[in-house]
Parts: C-alpha cells; structure tokens; sequence
C-alpha cells in the first residue's frame, strides 16, 4: 500500500512539474509580448534581419512561441544537411549536427522540459551579410533549434568587411555590449528553420540599426619601451617567493608563446616574436618581482618603472601582494597582469581583459592574453622594424583596429 502511494505521489509531482513548466513558458512568452509593442518589420526574402537595441541596449526582438512538443518524441537521424542562406550573398558550409545538450536545450524558444530529446546545433561558418549599403562577414554562428518546430536561438559572428561601415555595427546581443570571445562580433537573435523543397531557410525577425557606434577597444601604456628585445626577471627570494615561483613561470611561458603566435598570424608584427621574457637570477635582471604579504586579506600588483631615457625603460620593480589563502591560479593571473606592465602596457576600461585595473571573479575565469594586449605591445616595440629606439614615441593610448578581432589569443 505505502509503495502505491509513493508511485502515485511520485506521478502527481512529474505531472505538476510538466503544468508549471509549461506554465512559466507560457508566462514568460506573454510576458515578452506585452514588453515589447514594436512591429515587426516587413522582410521580402528569408535574407538577414536583425533585431534593434532598445534604450536600455537590450535587443526588441519579437517571441514567438512555438507548437507545444507531445512529452515523448524520438528526434529523427542528424544526418548532415545543407541550408542555404539567401538574400545575404550565399553562406557555404552550413550543416547540422548531432550534438545537443540539456544546456544547449535551456537556450532553445521551445523552453520545454522535455525539449531536449528534439535539439540540434546549427553551424554557420562562411558566408556575407549586407544591410542597406553596408556588408559585413559572417565568420562563424552556432546556435541550438529544436529539430520538430524548427525553432531555436542562432548566435551569428559578424566582421565589418566595407572600411565605411566599421563605425556602424549595432549592439544587438541580450546584453548591454556583447561579447568578442571569438574574435568578432557575437550577434544573437531569433531564427526559425523554414523547410522549403528540402532546403532549410532562416527566417528572421527585425532591423539592424546603423546608429550605434562599434565598441573601440583602447589600451593605455606607460609612456615607454625596453632599448631590447631579451627582458631579464628575476623572482626576489622571501618566504612566499617558494609558493610562487611556478606561477610566475607559467605567466613568462603564456607570454613567450602569445608573442609568437599573435606575430604568426599577423605578419606586420611578426618582430613581436623576437621579444621574449626570460627568468634569470642575475641583480641586473630588468625587472623585479617581489612577493609580499601585506593586506593579509586582498591581493593586487604595483609597478614602478624607472627610464634612463624620456622613453627608454631602466628597470622595473613589480610587488605582487597576496596572502597565505590564494591559489596559485589567482597569484597567475595578478602575475600575468603584472608582467603586461612590465612590457609597457597600462590599463584598459574593458572588464574582460587582462589589463583590466581591478581583477574580477569573471576575470579569473577568462584570463588571458588578449589581441588588445598583444597589438599593444606592438605599438610600444613599434621601432624594432627600424632597429633602434632613438626618436621613438611610445603612444600613450593604443586603440585595436577594426582589421584586428578582439579575443583571447591561445599559446602554442
């Protein structure tokens, strides 16, 4: 009897858990609706279309919510299919996959709890988008859809290709910039999969607004360069120095290794590969770091640079303040910040990067050397193509160019 009763409770709970899902579904859909009272502009082709930034800098896309999925559905086989994009000169390669997830489904306008059994991926990764006068690349998308309704959400990456239109990219990700993680433009909006004589069409909803200025992307530097290319540091010994040692070497070797990558794959800065950060325990060393301590219950970096010249670096002293309770993973990235100092970089108001002033929880798990960073260090060593420092101004801010895509750069 109490294990009848146990069953039937239990089949009580899975269906109310089914109600109140699709419930908050259904809330959020109405929600949305009643949020957001801008038509939806008219679109003559399944090209394209983005969605616009409110005040707020959040995007005004229309919710559609699609045909409740029954609670059991065996998806069909993944097999790779094309889609065909048009309206936007024609995007090549562009499949679906297998491969799905119940993070993957959370993503998807479906929204259901069972919806995970119907999720696909959709991969964009060639092809030209044009608004107006403006064209833009799509370097890569990748989103999740459900492979019943053919509704999902797509992530699109986009890089200005007309010199004219690099001031003009709208905000257009749910947030209020949007994130460059893979070196372009990460564009989110809403895509229904419309099959048309086997083909696949994304149909989307919106406009894409030419008023927002691009996010620029600055760096501060500290007014001078090294008169080298071998910069010599040394780890001053104290009690903590033995803690950390590994992973003031684990931020030399990130540095050495961006350097030569970044000039790999950007031949104007190839002589960034001649530069290299190299350990020794000579008191000659040009720069010096020193562990310490102080605040017991904080943890940061200072750096003092001296010049034998107007431009020219002497040596450089970086005083690492941490505790007994911080991991080495936390002293790392202090380190690595550090040691973009004692390259000649300062500090950028861009919350993602490394020289970002203050480090953050969401810092530590992003940190990393950005192409920022590296192009920054290019402009301060900006006179190794000519061999000699003599007459060199160091900028004292640098600015990415729009050639250049903001992201993280992986050492080899």
């Amino acid at each position: 009897m109490r294990a009848s009763k146990l069953a039937i409770l239990a089949v009580t709970t899975l269906v109310a858990a089914l109600l109140i899902g699709s419930l908050v579904v259904q809330m959020q859909a109405e929600a949305a609706s009643v949020k957001n009272n801008t038509p939806t502009p008219t679109t003559t082709n399944y090209g394209f279309s983005l969605v616009k930034q409110n005040s707020k800098g959040y995007p005004e896309a229309r919710f559609e919510r699609p045909t409740p999925l029954p609670p059991i559905f065996q998806p069909p086989e993944l097999s790779e299919a094309d889609f065909n994009i048009t309206a936007a000169g024609e995007a090549k390669n562009i499949s679906r996959g297998a491969k799905a997830s119940t993070t993957d489904a959370a993503l998807s306008l479906a929204g259901s709890i069972y919806s995970w059994r119907n999720q696909g991926v959709l991969v964009v990764e060639e092809g030209q988008l044009t608004v107006g006068d403006k064209t833009y690349s799509v370097e890569s998308g990748r989103g999740v859809f459900n492979t019943k309704t053919k509704y999902g959400l797509l992530i699109i990456q986009i890089r200005v290709v007309d010199e004219g239109s690099k001031q003009y990219l709208a905000l257009l990700q749910g947030r209020v910039e949007p994130t460059e993680s893979e070196g372009v433009y990460n564009v989110s909006f809403k895509a229904q999969m419309v099959r048309l004589a086997g083909i696949y069409l994304l149909k989307l909803d919106g406009t894409l607004e030419t008023t927002t200025t691009l996010r620029t992307y600055s760096i501060s530097t500290l007014g001078g360069t090294w008169d080298h290319t071998t910069i010599t540091i040394k780890v001053e010994e104290s009690p903590l120095a033995a803690n950390y040692t590994d992973a003031v070497i684990k931020a030399i070797r990130t540095w050495n290794d961006t350097l030569r990558v970044f000039a790999s794959q950007y031949s104007d800065y190839s002589y960034l590969s001649n530069i290299v950060l190299k350990l020794t325990d000579s008191d000659d060393a040009n720069v010096k770091i020193r562990f310490t301590d102080e605040g017991k219950f904080r943890i940061g970096g200072e750096t003092q640079t001296s010049f034998k010249e107007s431009n020219i670096f002497k040596n450089i002293t970086v005083t690492v303040r941490v505790g007994s309770r911080y991991t080495e993973n936390v002293v790392y990235a202090v380190t690595l910040h550090e040691l973009g100092h004692a390259l000649g970089l300062g500090h950028t108001d861009i919350p993602e990067d490394l020289m970002y002033p203050v480090l953050t929880s969401w810092g530590l798990r992003s940190v990393g050397i950005s192409t920022l960073d590296l192009y920054g260090v290019a402009q301060i060593f900006g006179w190794l193509p000519n061999g000699t420092p003599d007459g060199f101004n160091v900028p004292r801010v640098v600015t990415l160019p729009v050639s250049i895509p903001y992201e993280v750069v992986e050492g080899s």
